[in-house]
Formats: structure tokens, C-alpha cells, sequence
């Protein structure tokens, strides 16, 4: 697989080699999740920028995201345990920055502050047969 440099930041060997995914392992979120985990750890600027990015972009950080969910990738996150949220932020980072680096804040914001455009609709269901 061939990944293009983007026109902004040069992405480091290991983001690059993380872009490649990993086999028989996807991670699904929507933008709106990403960008909310995003902004939960600070990250308000590549959070709006998430909200905006292509459908490349985004697959390219899915596929980040497939490899810094292995236990045992190095994510610079200490002392806590490392959820979805932190993954899926930090692939964001790496690929909007071109390096993994720490979050902004280790503490979530409090979920009831998050900005609705930051928060991911909740899927409709289908009630067909219920009485």
C-alpha cells in the first residue's frame, strides 16, 4: 500500500508504518467521535480540523488507530489505563501532526461540557413489530 505525504507536516516512520493498519484487525468510529476524544483531552484545534477532514484522512486514522490498540504499541500515556478514547485521540495527533506525542491534558473534560457538534448522534432505531 502507498501512502501519500500530505501537503502539510511530514508524517514520522512510525506514523507511516502505522498508516498501513494492521491484519485482520479494523476499528470503526464515526468523525464525530473522533474529533469529541479529540476535544475531551484539550485538543480543541485538531478537534474542529477532525470534523472537517476528508474520508482519506479518516481511513487513514482508523487505520492508525487498528495499530495503537495493540496492548502493546508504546502510546505516551502514563499511568492510566489507555481507552478507546485516548487511541483513537492520539491517532488523530499523529496523523494531523505527522508524530505521536502526549495529549494535551491526561484528564478527560467533563462529557455534560462537550460541544454538541463534537457529539455523536445516537443511531436511530427501527420499532417495526413492537407494539
Amino acid at each position: 500500500m502507498s501512502v501519500e505525504q500530505p501537503t502539510g507536516p511530514r508524517w514520522a516512520p512510525d506514523v507511516l508504518e502505522a498508516m498501513k493498519g494492521r491484519a485482520n484487525f479494523r476499528v470503526s468510529a464515526p468523525i464525530t467521535l473522533i474529533a469529541g476524544c479529540l476535544w475531551d483531552f484539550g485538543e480543541d484545534e485538531l478537534a474542529e480540523r477532525a470534523l472537517a477532514m476528508s474520508d482519506d484522512d479518516h481511513a487513514a486514522i482508523l487505520r492508525i488507530a487498528a495499530v495503537y490498540e495493540n496492548p502493546r504499541y508504546p502510546l505516551p500515556v502514563v499511568g492510566r489505563n489507555i481507552t478507546h478514547g485516548h487511541v483513537d485521540a492520539l491517532a488523530a495527533i499523529a496523523y494531523f501532526e505527522g508524530a505521536l506525542r502526549p495529549l494535551a491534558q491526561n484528564r478527560r473534560r467533563a462529557q455534560k461540557n462537550r460541544p454538541d457538534r463534537f457529539r455523536t448522534p445516537l443511531p436511530v432505531r427501527d420499532h417495526e413489530g413492537d407494539a
